[in-house]
């Protein structure tokens, strides 16, 4: 029997904050208490949450490195961009067709269109970068897969929010389980060579989320329901029955965009791992 092929999509989501809120970078930022909590701080909270990982790497990797690194979920190709201009070997990754389209016209390296989990490559990496796309992968093939992508004694970087064990609700639902993430990390013998607690400076972009979406997009929304109500009521009343558990599900949704409720049930981490078992590739 033939192999499924996998279907690919454009996230329209990531369309609307490129082309609408002209955010470049998809990912949460670091802020500063001097950041304004509006789009123009949120795009200087993710360039040095980009510098913050950038970084990292150069303390691994020196400037015109014949290091590999895929970026796995690579988004608009940022990140891989600033790899790129320091001379070092990078590729991009991610599922999505839109994220394919800016990262090919940004930057001439390797974009792999594919899910991780089910990707192959003809060589191995000296490091995989998962910025905000471990929580996306599931967490058997995380570890089983970068066996195979990495060589030995390669760096596993990790930067994502994870879920503590006391956790519940819609909060508990997104992210994998730290403890659970952990304890596969250490079954696939990688050994943690640094970790760093960033949940205080991330929580602000779920404060300008929420400012944004109160301010914003909860009176447009208004606005045109009140037109449309007025307009075409019998049809109105209808849509809205219709529509009732995803309206409902949209309301209760907000508490994802609530910075307390975050940080009673989940912790964003920088982890850097480094691959100990050796005999797992045989390909340089």
């Amino acid at each position: 029997m033939a192999a499924t092929q996998e279907k690919f999509r454009k996230n329209r989501a990531l369309r609307f904050y490129n082309e609408v809120l002209g955010l470049d970078r998809l990912h949460y930022g670091l802020w500063n208490n001097s950041d304004t909590r509006n789009i123009d701080g949120l795009i200087q909270a993710q360039l040095r949450y980009e510098e913050f990982l950038s970084d990292e790497i150069d303390l691994l990797f020196p400037e015109n490195s014949a290091a590999r690194i895929l970026d796995v979920g690579c988004g608009t190709g940022a990140m891989s961009e600033a790899l790129y201009k320091k001379k070092i070997n990078v590729e991009g990754l991610s599922p999505d067709l839109y994220q394919k389209e800016l990262f090919e016209k940004r930057i001439p390296v390797p974009f792999h269109l594919a899910r991780y989990q089910t990707f192959f490559a003809e060589k191995v990496y000296d490091l995989i970068l998962m910025s905000e796309s471990a929580q996306y992968i599931p967490l058997k093939s995380l570890f089983t897969k970068t066996n195979e992508l990495l060589k030995d004694q390669g760096y596993l970087m990790v930067c994502d929010y994870f879920v503590l064990d006391q956790a519940n609700g819609k909060m508990a639902k997104s992210g994998h389980r730290l403890s659970a993430f952990m304890e596969e990390a250490n079954k696939n013998n990688y050994e943690l060579v640094k970790e760093v607690d960033i949940t205080v400076a991330v929580l602000p972009t779920l404060d300008t989320a929420k400012i944004f979406t109160e301010k914003y997009v909860l009176p447009t929304i208004d606005i045109i329901e009140e037109k449309f109500r007025e307009r075409r009521p019998f049809i109105f009343k209808t849509l809205k029955w219709i529509l009732r558990k995803k309206i409902a599900k949209a309301q209760e949704d907000m508490i994802l965009i609530d910075s307390a409720e975050f940080r009673r049930n989940k912790k964003y981490l920088f982890f850097l791992f480094r691959r100990r078992t050796i005999g797992y590739n045989n390909f340089s």
